[in-house]
């Protein structure tokens, strides 16, 4: 509706106090991971891997000579410490005008959370990827980390077969003997440690599990509200247990919660586990490492833990401008110890 000057005039805008993300990806898995960060120590972050056995034990009965001869069964995987970087820039007379008494958002405060938001939304893109990306300087990816041909940590799965991780293609169709196939190859016996404990996928082939579910467990579903994950829980949760903490929506296969993430690969599924596969970031001691709050209401208003890696340089002056300018760093890499525990199922189109 178009009023006059006599009401222009006389009314004051109202603006509600918060941003509202109307373009993110909900790139929760991404998320889940760096929010629960394990500390990178150390140079490259290295892992002690058993890649043989030995063979030389055997029964013996009286003086029979026994092999003193060492036996090689481990070898290090490793893993680069890489960074990425994204800056926040406020015009002067922008925050100038954004300090007085007619502030309704704080200007830098929001800029500072959409910017990381984001950052995030970039990491999201190279989680799903093999790392090649900006010549190698991307963080590793699912692309390469799961996966049956690739060098993973420095080593290559053709010298190093049990680093082999569960592949199967679907050949365009999911059934729930194929998700068995690749569920069973990635887990090692009954253990609950050693099986998937997350499994991944775009919504379309989310769509497509919940085809496939048997009518009574869809309408069980309808009935009661479908199961959610959070950032840190160990597995799905009755919505009601939230607690005020963000909840997001999971189906269920053999107990394990399965998502749907808008920026994992078209046609794929991955099932990670997550005891095995995981974020590691670094702080630099000469920054500080920002709590963003909740300017911004969208898919990554909670922003991760203390060892996400994440780091701000804080507002710098440049010498030749009226502005500030800050950076938001993430120092860190994702590591699989045990690509082995992983699978993945491609060419998914159709039940």
């Amino acid at each position: 509706m178009n009023f006059t000057n006599r009401v222009l005039t006389t009314t004051q805008d109202k603006i509600v106090p918060k941003v509202f993300d109307n373009f993110l990806s909900d790139n929760f898995v991404t998320f889940r991971f760096v929010g629960n960060g394990k500390k990178w120590v150390g140079e490259t972050l290295k892992f002690p891997v058993k890649i043989g056995k030995n063979t030389l034990g055997g029964s013996f009965s009286g003086l029979d000579q026994h092999s003193t001869d060492a036996v090689e069964t481990r070898t290090n995987m490793s893993y680069e410490l890489k960074a990425y970087e994204i800056p926040v820039a406020i015009p002067g007379l922008d925050r100038l005008v954004n300090a007085s008494e007619a502030q309704v958002i704080n200007l830098v405060k929001t800029e500072m959370e959409s910017s990381a938001q984001d950052g995030m939304d970039d990491v999201a893109d190279m989680f799903y990827s093999d790392s090649t990306g900006n010549s190698g300087k991307d963080f590793e990816g699912a692309a390469n980390l799961v996966d049956d041909t690739t060098t993973v940590g420095n080593l290559s799965r053709t010298t190093y077969p049990t680093l082999v991780s569960s592949i199967l293609d679907f050949g365009g169709t999911m059934t729930l003997t194929k998700l068995a196939t690749v569920f069973s190859g990635a887990s090692g016996g009954s253990g609950a440690k050693q099986k998937p404990t997350l499994i991944d996928s775009d919504e379309t082939v989310w769509d497509l599990y919940e085809s496939v579910l048997s009518p009574t467990v869809t309408a069980n579903y309808n009935a009661v509200g479908l199961p959610v994950v959070t950032r840190s829980s160990k597995g799905a949760i009755p919505n009601g247990q939230l607690r005020g903490s963000s909840g997001y929506t999971s189906l269920i296969y053999r107990g394990v919660p399965w998502v749907a993430d808008e920026k994992a690969t078209s046609s794929v599924l991955y099932m990670f586990n997550e005891n095995y596969y995981e974020w590691y970031g670094i702080n630099d001691p000469d920054m500080t490492q920002p709590n963003f709050g909740s300017s911004i209401d969208g898919a990554l208003a909670e922003i991760p833990s203390k060892y996400a890696g994440l780091n701000w340089s804080g507002l710098m002056k440049p010498v030749n401008q009226y502005g500030t300018v800050g950076h938001i760093y993430l120092f860190g890499n994702f590591a699989a110890s045990q690509p082995r525990r992983h699978g993945k199922g491609e060419d998914i189109t159709g039940v």
